[in-house]
C-alpha cells in the first residue's frame, strides 16, 4: 500500500508543510490525472470526490489566486493511493465516506474546504516585497510549470538538518547522549525551526519531539501519514512508496491501521497513533471562542491515542492485539542491594488479558530466581530501575551499532522491550538483563516511591466514590496499620515500586485506564520459594520435603533440556491445544510441572480416560476448536464497557472515519464471545458419564463439578438484542428489560405519543370530524382540518399552511408536544450512543464467572493435548508410577525409555535407566564422543518433567519418586556481555547445584571441568561428583576423564555405565608412524561398566579433519598413553616390597 502523486503535478500535500514566497501572479493549477492506476475512489481525502477515473481540471478560487496574506490555504491536489500487496488493506474505504457532489471549477465541497483549513498553508508573515531570512528548511516552489522534485533517499530534508545528526542530537532538555540523564525518547527541536513550520507540520514536530522513539501514525483526514524519518520506516518495513516532494512522506488509509501497526510492532518498533480530536467546524468554533489565537491554533487538534509496543498490545476496535497466542509480558524490576545480595521487586502483566503478577524476593549473587522468573514469564517489554548499562555495556552496545546493516537489522527485528529504575539498578543486573533479555526491549525510568504509586492508584482508579475498594490481589501488599492503604507492607516495598513502573509505562502508552480497570492482581513467588499458604496434600506431612507444589525448572534447565522456546522443544511436541487459552496454560504447566501427588494422580486419571476414548476426544476438540480466544475477548469487552475510558481517554474524542466498521467489529466480537460461551456448554453433556474426578470438576455444573452455571446470564445477553440486525447495522437495539435507561426513553416517548392521541381525540370531538397530524421533523404534529370545519378554529389556532380542501394548524399544546418529543428523541439518541458500552459493562460485571469458565476450558484443552501426544507415539507409552515416601530413598526407574522430542524412527534405540532405591543414586557415565550420552541425560530429564505433568511417557515402564528440582549442566558457552568465560559460566552453574540440590533433586552434569586444564578439571569434577554422591540425590554425571572411574568407581553411591559402541581396528602392522585406524559403530545403548576410551579420533574423522593430521594425532596419543602407563607402573612398583609382588607386576605390565 502506497501513495504517489500523479506525474507532472506540482501542488502536492507536502506543500502544506512548506512555505512559499508570496506570489502575485495568478496561477492556474492543472490537476489532470495522467497515471492510469486503479484506485479506491473513497481514498481521496481532499475533496471526497467519487470520480477519480475521468480527467478533471479545477480553476483556483480567487482566494487562491491572490496573494495569501490572509493565511488562506493552497488548493489541495487530490492524491492517488496505490494498492501494494500484501500489506494493503482489503477493507474498503466506502464505509462512512463523506457524500460529495460534483464541484464546479470555482466551488469546493465544504468537506474539502474544512480539511484544507485543518492543514492550512501558512505564507511568510513579512510584507510583500520585503526580503526575509531564508528558512532552515529548503523552499518548495509552487510553480505549476515545474515538475515536483523527488529527493533521493538519503537526501531528504531530515537528513540535512544539523540538529538531527548524531554529533549534534540532543534530548528535549538539551542534553547530549553522553549526559548521565540523557533521555533518548525525546528530541530537541530548535525554536526557530519550529516557528518556520506550518501549523500542521509544527504539530507533528511537537509530537515527535516528545516521542522520538515512536513511529508516528499521524492522522490527516482518512489517512495516517508518515513524515521524515518515520516515512523511511514505512517504506523500508511496510513496502510503501515515497510521495513526491523534498521531504520524506508516505502513508496508508485508516482501515489498514491494525495490519500496519502490528507489523511494525512485531519488528521491534514503538508506534504512536495520532488522531484528530477536532473537526474543522469544531476548530473554527474554538478559534472564535478564544479571543487571542495565533496562526498555529488554526489547525485541528490532534492527540496521541495509543502507543503500541511489544509487551503493551491490547485487543481494541482498531488493534487486533498480539498476533501470537502466547503471552507477551511487560515486566518492571526494582532492586535493592545489601552486601552483594540483591532483593528484587517484580511486576509483570500480560496486557492482552489484563492480569498483573507482583512479588518480592531475595536472590543469590547469580540472580538465579530473577533468571527463572524471566524464563517462566518471558518479557517482551522489560522495565528496570537504574541508569541502564555501565560503561562496559555501553561499549558493547557501540560495538553492536558498528556491525553491518544486515546484522543490526536482524538484531532490531528481534527486539521488543524492559523497564527499570535508573537510580538503584546494579551493574550486575544490567549485565544480566543485557545477556538474558537480549531479545526484549529494555527501558529505564526513575520509578516513583511506592507511597506515591499507592496514592495515585487510590485517587485515580480504585478508591474513588463511596464504594471504592482495593482489589483483592493488592490488599496483601498494603500495610495493615494504614486504613487508607497508602503505605506498602514492610516486605513489599520493592514489589509496589515495580508496580509503579508498570503503571507509569501503561500511562505513557495510554493503556492505564483499560488495564488497571480490570483489577486483576495476584501474588508471585519464585518456584523455589516455598509458600506456606499452599497446601501440599500428602507431601506436607514430612519435613524432608523442602519444595513447593511445583517442580523447580530454572532458566538454565529450561534452556539445556530445550523445554520451551527452541524449535522442536518439549512444549512444541506437547502443544496440540485447540484454543489460544489452552496453549498459554500448557506453557505454564510445562515451565512449572506439579510436584503434588494428588494433582499428578488426578491428571493421570483424566488423561487416561481421554486416551482410551478417542471419539470423545474428537468431539471435545471439535467444540474447543470453534471457540475464539475467550480470555482476550473478555479483556476487550471489559475495556469497551469501561465508563472512565469512554469519558476520559483521548480515543473518546477521536474523529474516526471508519466508525461504522469499528461498531460492527465491536458487535461481532460480542456475538462471538456469546456464541463461544454457548458452545462451551456442550462440554457438560459430552463428559456427563466420565468417571474422572478432574474431568467432572472442570466440565460439570455444581454440585457435581465447578464449571460455572452461566446459562441464565448467557440467555439474558443472547436475547437482549437482535443479533442479525446488530451484525448488519453495527448497532445494538436492546429488547425490553435489558437496559433501564433505554427503556425509560422509550416509555417517555410512548407517554408523549399517548398524550398526542388523547389530544387529537379531544380535537376530533371539538371539530366533529376525523383529524390527522401532519408534518415532519420540526414541523410535526400540525393538525390537518377539513376546509368546512376550519371555521371553528379559534384565535389560539395558528394557521401553518393549507392544501386543497384542508388547512393545517398548530396550537400551544402541539408545540409543547413537539418540544417534549424532540427532547425525548435526543435523549434516546444519547442513550443509544452509549448503549453498547453499558451492555458490555453489564456483561463484564460477571467477569469472575466468565473467567472461571475460561480456566476450566483451558485445563480441558491441555488434558486433551497431552492425551493426543500419547496417542501419536508409535512405541510403547505408560503412565508413570509417581510416589513419595519420606522414609525411602528417592529413585527413578525407566524401562525402554525414549526421547520425547526426537522423531521416532525404526532404528531408534530405547534405554533403561535406574537411579536410587535398589541401585546406586549416581551414574558415572562414560562413552565415545557422539555416543548418545547427552541425549540420554536429556531423555531422563524430559521424561521426569512429563511424569510430573501427569502425562503418558514414551517408555515401557516408568517409576519414580517426586522430584523437587531438576539441575542441568550441559553444553558449553561463554557470556561476553557479563565478561564470563566458558569455565566461569560452568562453575557458576555448578555452584548453584551444590548450594540448592537436595536428596529429592535430579542432577544432570555433562563433562564438568572441560573448560580448564586437564588436572584442574579432573580435580573439580572428582570433588563435585563425590559431594553429590554423599547427598544421595539422583545424578547422571557424564565425563571423558577416565581417571574419575578409578577414583570413584568403588564409591558406595556410584554406579558405572557407558554408551556402548563396536570398534573395528584396521588390520595393519603397527609402527610408530602407522597407527591402525579405528572404525566406531555407535550402539546408543546404556551398558554397565566403564568405557576404556572416548574415541575422539572417530569424531575428528567424521568432521573432516585431514587424515595426515589424525594419523599424527593417533601417534602422539599412543605415545602419551605409553608414558602414562610407565609412570603408573613405576608408582605401583614403588609401593611393593616383596620380590614376588614385583615379578607379578612386571609380568602383567602392558605399555
Amino acid at each position: 500500500m502506497s501513495k504517489r502523486n500523479s506525474v507532472g503535478t506540482a501542488n502536492t500535500l507536502f506543500n502544506y508543510f512548506s512555505k512559499t514566497p508570496p506570489n502575485n501572479k495568478k496561477v492556474k493549477l492543472n490537476l489532470n490525472v495522467d497515471t492510469a492506476i486503479k484506485v479506491n475512489p473513497a481514498s481521496d481525502i481532499e475533496n471526497g470526490s467519487e470520480s477519480m477515473k475521468r480527467e478533471r481540471q479545477i480553476t483556483p478560487s480567487p482566494e487562491v489566486q491572490q496573494n495569501k496574506e490572509d493565511e488562506s490555504p493552497i488548493a489541495p491536489k487530490r492524491r492517488k493511493r496505490i494498492r501494494l500487496n500484501p500489506l494493503d488493506s482489503d477493507d474498503s474505504d466506502a464505509e462512512n465516506k463523506v457524500d460529495n457532489k460534483n464541484e464546479s471549477p470555482t466551488e469546493k465541497t465544504s468537506f474539502g474546504k474544512k480539511l484544507q483549513d485543518s492543514f492550512k498553508y501558512e505564507p511568510n508573515d513579512s510584507p510583500k516585497g520585503k526580503k526575509t531570512k531564508k528558512d532552515n528548511v529548503p523552499q518548495i516552489k509552487c510553480d505549476p510549470q515545474e515538475k515536483p522534485v523527488i529527493a533521493e533517499e538519503g537526501d531528504w530534508v531530515h537528513c540535512k538538518l544539523e540538529w538531527l545528526k548524531q554529533d549534534k542530537i540532543k534530548d528535549a532538555k538539551g542534553r547530549r547522549p553522553d549526559h548521565p540523564e540523557y533521555d533518548p525518547t525525546t528530541l530537541y527541536v530548535p525554536k526557530d525551526f519550529m516557528n518556520s513550520q506550518t501549523p500542521a507540520h509544527r504539530q507533528w514536530w511537537e509530537l515527535k519531539s516528545a516521542h522520538y522513539d515512536c513511529v508516528l501514525f499521524f492522522k490527516v483526514g482518512k489517512f495516517y501519514e508518515l513524515y521524515h524519518m518515520d516515512a523511511a520506516v514505512g517504506v523500508n518495513e511496510l513496502g510503501f512508496s515515497y510521495m513526491k516532494g523534498e521531504f520524506a512522506h508516505s502513508g496508508f488509509p485508516e482501515s489498514a491501521y491494525a495490519r500496519m501497526s502490528s507489523t511494525l510492532v512485531s519488528k521491534g518498533y514503538k508506534v504512536a497513533r495520532v488522531e484528530q480530536t477536532e473537526t474543522p467546524d469544531m476548530m473554527q468554533e474554538r478559534c472564535k471562542r478564544e479571543q487571542k489565537s495565533s496562526k498555529y491554533d488554526k489547525v485541528v487538534r490532534r492527540e496521541i491515542c495509543q502507543v503500541a509496543v511489544r509487551g503493551a498490545q491490547v485487543c481494541g476496535v482498531q488493534d487486533t492485539g498480539p498476533a501470537d497466542s502466547n503471552s507477551a509480558f511487560m515486566m518492571a524490576i526494582a532492586e535493592e542491594e545489601n552486601n552483594g545480595i540483591s532483593t528484587y521487586g517484580v511486576c509483570f502483566v500480560d496486557t492482552s488479558i489484563g492480569q498483573f503478577h507482583m512479588g518480592q524476593f531475595k536472590d543469590d549473587k547469580h540472580s538465579s530466581r530473577l533468571l527463572t522468573t524471566l524464563a517462566h514469564f518471558p518479557p517482551a517489554l522489560t522495565e528496570k530501575e537504574g541508569d541502564g548499562f555501565s560503561d562496559k555495556i555501553g561499549r558493547s552496545a557501540s560495538c553492536v551499532q558498528s556491525l553491518s546493516s544486515t546484522v543490526t537489522k536482524k538484531i532490531k527485528n528481534t527486539a521488543s522491550a524492559i523497564i527499570y529504575d535508573r537510580k538503584s539498578c546494579t551493574l550486575r543486573t544490567s549485565k544480566l538483563l543485557a545477556t538474558h533479555c537480549h531479545s526484549a526491549r529494555r527501558e529505564t525510568q526513575t520509578m516513583t516511591p511506592p507511597e506515591k504509586t499507592l496514592k495515585l492508584l487510590a485517587e485515580k482508579y480504585y478508591m474513588t466514590g463511596d464504594n471504592g475498594e482495593w482489589p483483592e490481589g493488592i490488599k496483601s501488599f498494603l500495610h495493615e496499620g494504614d486504613a487508607l492503604g497508602l503505605t506498602p507492607a514492610p516486605n513489599c516495598y520493592l514489589a509496589v515500586k515495580a508496580l509503579g513502573g508498570c503503571v507509569a509505562y501503561l500511562t505513557t502508552c495510554l493503556l492505564d485506564i483499560q488495564i488497571l480497570g480490570m483489577s486483576q492482581f495476584s501474588e508471585y513467588s519464585p518456584p523455589d520459594v516455598f509458600n506456606t499458604s499452599m497446601t501440599m496434600s500428602q507431601t506436607e506431612k514430612t519435613n524432608l520435603w523442602t519444595g513447593g507444589t511445583t517442580m523447580v525448572l530454572d532458566s538454565i534447565t529450561l534452556r539445556n533440556l530445550r523445554i520451551v522456546q527452541d524449535e522442536g522443544c518439549l512444549y512444541d511436541k506437547l502443544n496440540m491445544c485447540s484454543t489460544p487459552m489452552g496453549k498459554r496454560l500448557l506453557y505454564q504447566w510445562v515451565c512449572s510441572p506439579s510436584s503434588d501427588i494428588k494433582v499428578i494422580k488426578e491428571r493421570q486419571e483424566a488423561i487416561k480416560a481421554l486416551f482410551e476414548d478417542q471419539n470423545l476426544c474428537q468431539e471435545a476438540k471439535s467444540v474447543l476448536a470453534s471457540l475464539p480466544d475467550l480470555e482476550r475477548l473478555l479483556a476487550k469487552v471489559h475495556a469497551l464497557g469501561n465508563l472512565k475510558k469512554s469519558k476520559e481517554h483521548p480515543d473518546s474524542r477521536a474523529i474516526l472515519y471508519e466508525e461504522k466498521t469499528y461498531s460492527k467489529r465491536k458487535v461481532l466480537d460480542f456475538i462471538s464471545i456469546l456464541n463461544g460461551y454457548n458452545a462451551a456448554l456442550k462440554l457438560s453433556d459430552l463428559f456427563s458419564e466420565t468417571d474422572s474426578a478432574l474431568l467432572k470438576r472442570i466440565t460439570q455444573l455444581a454440585p457435581d463439578g465447578k464449571f460455572p452455571d452461566y446459562t441464565k446470564t448467557l440467555k439474558f445477553f443472547k436475547e437482549a438484542f437482535n443479533q442479525a440486525q446488530a451484525e448488519k447495522e453495527g448497532i445494538i437495539l436492546p429488547g425490553a428489560g435489558v437496559d433501564q435507561e433505554y427503556d425509560n426513553t422509550l416509555l417517555l416517548i410512548k407517554d408523549i405519543e399517548d398524550e398526542l392521541k388523547e389530544y387529537l381525540a379531544e380535537q376530533e370531538k371539538y371539530f366533529k370530524c376525523r383529524l390527522n397530524y401532519v408534518g415532519s421533523d420540526k414541523k410535526r404534529y400540525q393538525i390537518e382540518i377539513p376546509q368546512n370545519a376550519a371555521a371553528k378554529a379559534a384565535s389560539d389556532y395558528h394557521l401553518e399552511g393549507a392544501r386543497k380542501g384542508f388547512k393545517r394548524f398548530s396550537t400551544a399544546e402541539t408545540k409543547d408536544f413537539l418540544a417534549r418529543m424532540m427532547a425525548a428523541e435526543e435523549q434516546k439518541r444519547v442513550v443509544l450512543k452509549d448503549l453498547s458500552r453499558r451492555i458490555f459493562e453489564k456483561f463484564s460485571s460477571h467477569y469472575a464467572q466468565w473467567s472461571n469458565a475460561v480456566q476450566c476450558i483451558s485445563t480441558l484443552d491441555v488434558l486433551l493435548s497431552l492425551s493426543e501426544f500419547a496417542r501419536l507415539q508409535t512405541g510403547d507409552v505408560c503412565l508413570p508410577e509417581v510416589t513419595f515416601d519420606c522414609d525411602a530413598q528417592p529413585y527413578i526407574n525407566i524401562v525402554e525409555g525414549r526421547h520425547p522430542c526426537i522423531p521416532i524412527v525404526n532404528d531408534f534405540i530405547p534405554n533403561d535407566t535406574a537411579l536410587g532405591e535398589d541401585r546406586r543414586s549416581l551414574l558415572l557415565l562414560t562413552g565415545p564422543n557422539m555416543g548418545g550420552k547427552s541425549t540420554l541425560m536429556r531423555q531422563v530429564g524430559l521424561l521426569t518433567v512429563l511424569a510430573h505433568l501427569g502425562s503418558y511417557v514414551p517408555a515401557q515402564e516408568c517409576k519414580l519418586s517426586l522430584v523437587d528440582r531438576i539441575f542441568t549442566r550441559l553444553g558449553a558457552s561463554d557470556d561476553i556481555l557479563s565478561g564470563q568465560s566458558t569455565f566461569l559460566v560452568e562453575m557458576n552453574e555448578t555452584a548453584a547445584i551444590i548450594k540448592h540440590a537436595t536428596p529429592h533433586s535430579l542432577v544432570l552434569l555433562d563433562e564438568l571441568g572441560r573448560g580448564t586444564s586437564t588436572y584442574d578439571g579432573t580435580a573439580i569434577a572428582s570433588g563435585v561428583c563425590a559431594e553429590l554422591a554423599e547427598r544421595h540425590c539422583r545424578v547422571i554425571f557424564s565425563t571423558h576423564y577416565h581417571s574419575l572411574v578409578k577414583h570413584l568407581g568403588t564409591h558406595s553411591a556410584v554406579q558405572l555405565g557407558h554408551m556402548a559402541c563396536m570398534v573395528e581396528i584396521e588390520e595393519v602392522t603397527e609402527t610408530e608412524e602407522n597407527i591402525p585406524e579405528e572404525t566406531i559403530t555407535f550402539l546408543y545403548k546404556l551398558s554397565p561398566g566403564a568405557c576404556p576410551k572416548s574415541y575422539g579420533f572417530n569424531a575428528a574423522r567424521l568432521a573432516g579433519i585431514p587424515p595426515e593430521i589424525t594419523r599424527r594425532a593417533r601417534a602422539i596419543s599412543k605415545q602419551l598413553e605409553t608414558e602414562a602407563n610407565i609412570i603408573r607402573a613405576f608408582k605401583n612398583l614403588m609401593k611393593v616390597d616383596r620380590p614376588a609382588d614385583v615379578k607379578q607386576l612386571l609380568v602383567g605390565l602392558t605399555l
